[in-house]
């Protein structure tokens, strides 16, 4: 049985170019994991909308600032992996070809050397699954 598995982001609206979609480990969503901890907080919330605006607004190809959407490098990944970001809040995607960007989760910036080892280990691990 798969391990990993895409659903369509219920935080993204789902008319954009590019399709947006959330990766799910053992049937559990690792972005929505993150979406609860910080809707409490309604500073940090606000900033989340921010970051999922900046997904959308690539996702629709819109030019972005590479200071709210910028591709990270020097991971060895199969896939462009990028970062959207709004003041302290991080969300973690990949362009998947022919699926489209899957966030995998989100973070703080204070966490965010921590967050990026992590997410690529899992984007790593769900490459290797789809072998």
């Amino acid at each position: 049985m798969s391990k990993y598995s895409l659903i369509l982001s219920q935080n993204v609206p789902n008319s954009t170019k590019i399709d947006v979609w959330e990766l799910c480990k053992n049937d559990k969503n690792i972005f929505q994991s993150f979406v609860d901890e910080i809707e409490i907080d309604e500073y940090l919330f606000d900033k989340l909308a921010g970051a999922l605006r900046v997904v959308e607004n690539s996702s629709n190809l819109i030019r972005v600032p590479k200071k709210k959407f910028r591709l990270i490098e020097g991971y060895k990944l199969n896939c462009k992996f990028y970062e959207a970001k709004s003041d302290i809040i991080r969300i973690y995607l990949f362009h998947e070809e022919k699926t489209g960007r899957v966030i995998v989760t989100g973070g703080k910036k204070d966490n965010q050397k921590k967050d990026i080892k992590s997410v690529v280990k899992i984007i790593k691990d769900y490459y290797d699954e789809c072998k």
